[in-house]
C-alpha cells in the first residue's frame, strides 16, 4: 500500500535501556495486525531485537524498523537502544524522524538515559512526547513520575491523559483529555467505557488546563479561549502541534505495553500532533 507524504510519521522511541521501547513497539505492530502475537523481549521473540546477540543479551544494540499502519496513515517507528554504548545509533534515528517519543518507566522516574535523550531533543529542535510505561506493574507510581518530569522539565511537560489509579498506584484505566474519552482494561485488553464519575471534576480541571496549554501556542486560539474558556478537539490539537513544533509543548501519555492501554492512543497521538 503507498501512502501520500502527509501520511506517514517518522518518530524514534527513546530513553533508558529497560523502560519498555521495544515493547511498546511490539504492542503497536500487534494491534494493528503487524503481527499474530505479543513478543517479550525476555523470550527473545520480539520483532525488533531480531539480532542473535539482541536476543542472548535481552537488549536492542541496533536501531530497527516497525512499519505501523494505523487509520490510513503509515507510522515508522525507530526503536532505538537505551544503552550508551550504542548511542550513535541513536544519533542516526534523530536524523530521519519527525519527532521522538521519549519512554519513561513509572517504577524508576527520571533517568540517566531520559535525561539523556531530552538533552538531544534540545540541542536539534526535535518535536518531543513523553510516554510514561509500565504503569499496571507493581511499584510503578504514575503520579510521581509526572510530577518528578514537571519538576525536571517545567511548563513545557503537559500531560494529555488522566489515569484511573487504584490503592496500590496502579493504572487501570486512562481519559483521553483530548478527544475527552475513557479507556480501561478488559478481557486483557483495553477498551472503551464511560469516564468515572469520581474524575469528573479533575477531568475538567485538566481539559481546562490543557485547553489553556494549546491556546498558549496561537494568539487567534487564545482570544477564542478567552471569550468562551472552551476550545474544541479540533482547535486544542491545532494548538497543541503548533506547540509541540516550537518545543513549548511536551505532550504526555501513559499506558501498558501487556495489555495494550494507551498504546492507540499514543498512535492517534502520533497522527494528530506530529508536524508534518
Amino acid at each position: 500500500m503507498s501512502y501520500s507524504v502527509q501520511n506517514i510519521r517518522n518518530v524514534c522511541l527513546l530513553g533508558h535501556g529497560g523502560n519498555g521501547k521495544t515493547s511498546l513497539a511490539e504492542s503497536m505492530l500487534y494491534l494493528t495486525g503487524g503481527t499474530v502475537r505479543l513478543g517479550n523481549p525476555a523470550d527473545g521473540n520480539t520483532v525488533c531485537d531480531y539480532d542473535p546477540e539482541e536476543t542472548r543479551r535481552q537488549i536492542s544494540i541496533s536501531t530497527a524498523v516497525a512499519p505501523v499502519e494505523y487509520n490510513g496513515c503509515k507510522i515508522n517507528v525507530l526503536d532505538t537502544p537505551g544503552y550508551f554504548d550504542f548511542s550513535g545509533e541513536v544519533i542516526e534515528a534523530l536524523q530521519v524522524a519527525d519527532a521522538a517519543i521519549i519512554v519513561c518507566s513509572a517504577k524508576d522516574g527520571i533517568s540517566v538515559g531520559l535525561e539523556k535523550a531530552w538533552k538531544y531533543c534540545e540541542e536539534r529542535n526535535m518535536p518531543r512526547f513523553i510516554y510514561i510505561s509500565k504503569t499496571d506493574e507493581d511499584n510503578s507510581d504514575y503520579q510521581a513520575c509526572l510530577d518528578a518530569l514537571k519538576g525536571k522539565f517545567g511548563q513545557s511537560v503537559v500531560p494529555i491523559v488522566a489515569p484511573v489509579i487504584d490503592g496500590n498506584k496502579k493504572v487501570t484505566g486512562i481519559v483521553d483529555l483530548l478527544h475527552n474519552t475513557a479507556y480501561e482494561v478488559k478481557g486483557g485488553k483495553a477498551a472503551a467505557c464511560a469516564i468515572p464519575a469520581d474524575m469528573a471534576d479533575e477531568v475538567e480541571t485538566l481539559r481546562s488546563e490543557l485547553m489553556e496549554a494549546a491556546a498558549g501556542s496561537d494568539e487567534e486560539l487564545m482570544e477564542k479561549f478567552f471569550d468562551t474558556m472552551e476550545l474544541s478537539a479540533e482547535d486544542m490539537a491545532r494548538g497543541l502541534k503548533l506547540g509541540v513544533r516550537d518545543g513549548s509543548v511536551c505532550p504526555v501519555l501513559c499506558g501498558s505495553a501487556v495489555t495494550g492501554l494507551g498504546v492507540e492512543m499514543l498512535m492517534q497521538t502520533i497522527l494528530d500532533l506530529v508536524p508534518v
